[in-house]
């Protein structure tokens, strides 16, 4: 009982940006795995940290922010590379909610792929 208290304690310590990483880290180590049903679980789990993190935006720096939009550009991924159609139409719509984090998905991917040269 004291360990799951700890393991419990260590969870809420523990930053959003690196609670997305290990949960993102977890996914893609094991996914291949995942039936329907686990990526149902591992989204529900996944909207609430986006969730989490769109309520409370501008409490992040910069730098978190990045790891963090890092993470759910990795999970949508994953999510996609699954093929399982339900699954990707339930990430698809969750997003759907939220129009200005779309928006700002959509600046950060267009800085990741901007050439160097600023073309």
């Amino acid at each position: 009982m004291a360990a799951a208290a700890i393991l419990l304690l260590a969870a809420c310590t523990k930053s959003l940006a690196t609670r997305f990483d290990d949960f993102v880290n977890d996914v893609e180590k094991n996914c291949a795995s995942y039936s329907e049903d686990d990526w149902n679980k591992a989204n529900e789990q996944f909207e609430k940290m986006v969730k989490e993190f769109d309520n409370n935006k501008s409490s992040y720096t910069e730098e978190e922010q990045k790891q963090i939009r890092d993470a759910i550009a990795k999970y949508y991924a994953l999510v996609t590379k699954s093929g399982i159609s339900s699954v990707v139409d339930s990430i698809n719509e969750f997003f759907e909610q939220f129009p200005s984090f779309i928006e700002d998905l959509g600046t950060f991917f267009k800085e990741l792929f901007k050439s160097p040269s600023g073309e």
